[in-house]
């Protein structure tokens, strides 16, 4: 597409402000509109990071000006709301997790499909330098063999809050651990053939509240992670192989002064800061989007590895006893 892509974002909650806060910075678009159920929010958005404020989603995607819409809505609106933006014929860039379980993601993606817009799951850290260094280094390591990883924050907030509510795909794994399962099974280039999950609840909402997963690949290799809202992580990621190793210091979120190396066997061969701030992350993100908006799909997300992601996902649940909605 020529020029700067035109973005709409539904939704005003903090994922959708660190998104404004990057496509400010971004080369390639621009924020013209954004919608709230409460108008006021809207208006109180706008105010801050530009565009026109909207009282609803059906406004935002009756606006002529809006090329591609982020979906920046709690996880059990993304099934209505991708529906809706694919049938107003605009582009899609859908936060994680891209459903609630593998039924909705097939309903969404056979509807992208059909509109033949641009859609895209949020996977951020999969758009950013760092990864694609480290997908450049995983030839040099020969055959990945294991890799670890965790990802865990002690949340806070009411029970109310929709990330605590396991009906509506709250809890550990959906939240922050779906980071670790899009990491594990890019290093690894295929999907698991087997999947276990097990958590410790939170003893209010039922939601998983700490936990570790196993995933099994071809020739007996594995990935092990940890992920929860319970406690604190160390939130890393390494990638053992045959000959060396790759270790990632922020593999979700880059923090300034983490770094990326690189072994062959005990010896360092590459150390790298490829770290940048909180709003660069975003706007490589939306760059993303620009760069392969015509081809209605991002190589680095395709809707292949979406719908890989989501089935994973219920596996590991349905292994721990936590329900997919």
């Amino acid at each position: 597409m020529e020029g700067r892509l035109r973005w709409g974002i539904l939704s005003t909650g903090n994922i959708a402000r660190q998104f404004a806060e990057g496509l400010a910075e971004s080369g390639t678009g621009r924020l013209v509109a954004v919608s709230s159920r409460d108008l006021s929010r809207a208006e109180a958005f706008a105010s801050t990071w530009g565009g026109r404020a909207h009282g609803s989603r059906d406004e935002l995607l009756q606006d002529p000006e809006v090329d591609v819409v982020y979906v920046a809505t709690p996880h059990h609106l993304h099934l209505e709301d991708v529906l809706a933006v694919a049938a107003a014929g605009k582009g899609i860039l859908c936060e994680k997790p891209f459903a609630l379980n593998l039924q909705e993601t097939e309903t969404m993606l056979a509807a992208v499909k059909q509109a033949n817009v641009f859609c895209m799951e949020a996977f951020m850290p999969r758009c950013t330098p760092q990864t694609a260094k480290v997908r450049e280094w995983l030839p040099m390591i020969g055959q990945v063999l294991r890799v670890e990883s965790e990802f865990a924050y002690p949340a806070k907030g009411s029970d109310t809050d929709f990330r605590f509510d396991p009906k509506v795909g709250g809890g550990g794994l959906m939240d922050v651990g779906c980071y670790c399962v899009s990491f594990s099974r890019m290093a690894f280039a295929e999907e698991p053939v087997n999947v276990s999950f097990t958590a410790k609840r939170n003893p209010t909402t039922g939601a998983d509240w700490s936990g570790s997963g196993l995933l099994t690949f071809s020739e007996g290799r594995s990935a092990t992670f940890g992920c929860g809202m319970g406690y604190q992580g160390r939130n890393d990621a390494v990638i053992f192989g045959e000959t060396g190793r790759i270790e990632v210091e922020s593999p979700w979120k880059q923090r300034p002064g983490h770094k990326i190396r690189r072994y062959e066997g005990m010896d360092l061969q590459e150390e790298l800061d490829l770290s940048v701030t909180n709003a660069q992350l975003y706007a490589y993100e939306a760059d993303a989007v620009a760069q392969f908006f015509g081809d209605k799909q991002c190589p680095w997300v395709t809707w292949e590895d979406t719908r890989g992601q989501m089935e994973c996902l219920d596996k590991l649940r349905i292994s721990a006893g936590i329900s997919t909605c």
